[in-house]
């Protein structure tokens, strides 16, 4: 151990609020961690809800379009002239 010409209770008392410092950044920086890690969880969730919902509404618009197509051809009038 290496000869410090501080007293050992001073020693003491620096490196016990050091490691309370560190602690304390420690803690606060999990927190953080923790607390992007939830909103990621989230918005990835809200993301792939938003593209099921696009996906499914693409879908739609292409039977819709579909039908009015075939109805157009039912009647003789290109769904492209409308």
């Amino acid at each position: 151990m290496p000869e410090f010409k501080s007293s050992p209770s001073r020693l003491a008392r620096l490196f016990r609020s050091s490691r309370d410092q560190w602690k304390e950044r420690a803690a606060v920086k999990q927190k953080k961690l923790r607390a992007l890690e939830i909103k990621v969880r989230d918005l990835s969730e809200s993301r792939a809800r938003w593209k099921d919902r696009a996906v499914q509404l693409k879908q739609e618009v292409n039977e819709l379009k579909a039908q009015i197509q075939t109805e157009a051809q039912k009647k003789g009038v290109s769904a492209e002239s409308r």
